[in-house]
């Protein structure tokens, strides 16, 4: 039988003090039905048990499975029923720390205690109310990630690429795919290997513009459609971001795992092809070719190219370089580095207008979003 339209969401509260169980229970119980667990491995248990459950609640700290082993193995589920469920996190600990750890295992809202009513029954009333419309995205996204799936992504990509073709940019697709992203598993298991995507994701999503297309086109494989004036600037992001993914191994609990990437570059208008199809093959190619020289490296041409670009490219220099280059006491372009190292340099001129009374808030104020919107 359907179920109500006016029937109670179904809700899974999971948190090892009874008191705390009870509070959420006085919040909430007029408006929401609630099943209680003390642990996480009850809580895993009892949403088995209630297949109608619309959110979780859960604590950090409980015995037996505590709630980031919880979100890990209901994010990693095979069920989206059960991967796609939101979570709240509740708990007493307010450091960045438990934060960044609860979202990175795939929490949609923290809330710290003592508890804000007003700010839970929101939460709440937001996750319950736009089923319709999550689903419709979470069948467009990887549920883990968040990242456009493959035929998300072409179908961006497509927009993206009508867009560009009326202008004077050169559009490249990236092909990034994790090195030993198996081996990674086999070794770690799937909990963490998840992990391991998520944290990886975050970093492309930093890296990448509001107008470029990325997507996710199989465990640990991600393009992005990105434009730009030149091959050497789509170069440049692509080493932006395996520099930072091979600076800072993915590190929980004490577990740390070096991650790297291998990528490839296609560029339309360079390389001999335009469909998005295309672009994507030539750049797994290459990809394949980049793993197969032992990962952590970008390969954008074919092998008489191999070792880069025809343009030179050299490595972000620091300010003082930057200057000597700009006075001419030194050879090199730095153009692709241009605005990041204007704003690293933003923050003095704030500490003089500060420290000097130059009244200049506004114009830094307008300067900082000049080159913040054309990086």
């Amino acid at each position: 039988m359907a179920a109500s339209k006016n029937a109670k969401a179904k809700v899974l509260v999971v948190d090892d003090s009874r008191v705390m169980r009870k509070a959420i229970e006085r919040v909430l119980n007029s408006e929401f039905d609630l099943i209680e667990a003390d642990d996480g491995e009850d809580g895993w248990e009892a949403l088995g048990k209630n297949p109608d459950t619309r959110v979780v609640i859960s604590d950090v700290q409980m015995p037996i499975l505590d709630g980031y082993g919880l979100i890990c193995r209901i994010r990693a589920a095979d069920e989206p029923r059960v991967s796609d469920i939101p979570i709240i996190v509740i708990t007493g600990a307010d450091d960045e720390t438990t934060k960044e750890r609860a979202y990175a295992c795939g929490a949609n809202d923290f809330i710290v205690k003592p508890i804000d009513s007003a700010q839970l029954l929101t939460a709440l009333r937001g996750h319950t109310g736009n089923e319709r419309a999550e689903q419709a995205v979470a069948s467009h996204v990887d549920p883990l990630t968040q990242i456009a799936n493959r035929d998300n992504f072409l179908q961006n990509a497509q927009k993206v690429h009508t867009e560009i073709e009326k202008s004077s940019d050169m559009l490249s697709l990236v092909r990034l795919d994790i090195d030993n992203f198996e081996d990674i598993r086999a070794q770690h298991g799937d909990d963490i290997a998840d992990q391991v995507l998520i944290w990886t994701s975050k970093v492309l999503l930093e890296k990448i513009r509001k107008k470029d297309a990325i997507g996710q086109l199989g465990r640990g494989q991600f393009a992005i459609l990105t434009s730009s004036p030149g091959r050497v600037e789509a170069a440049v992001l692509c080493d932006r971001i395996r520099a930072t993914v091979s600076a800072g191994a993915f590190k929980i609990d004490s577990i740390s795992i070096p991650v790297t990437l291998s990528i490839g570059l296609a560029t339309a208008g360079h390389d001999p092809v335009s469909s998005i199809e295309a672009l994507v093959d030539l750049a797994s190619q290459r990809v394949a070719v980049a793993r197969s020289r032992g990962g952590n490296q970008l390969i954008a041409g074919d092998k008489d190219q191999a070792s880069g670009i025809e343009e030179t490219i050299m490595e972000e220099p620091d300010i003082e370089s930057a200057l000597e280059i700009l006075s001419g006491d030194r050879d090199g372009n730095f153009d692709p580095y241009a605005i990041d190292l204007a704003l690293r340099v933003l923050p003095l001129i704030e500490y003089c207008n500060e420290k000097f009374g130059l009244e200049m808030d506004r114009d830094i104020a307008l300067l900082k979003a000049k080159l913040s919107g054309v990086q």
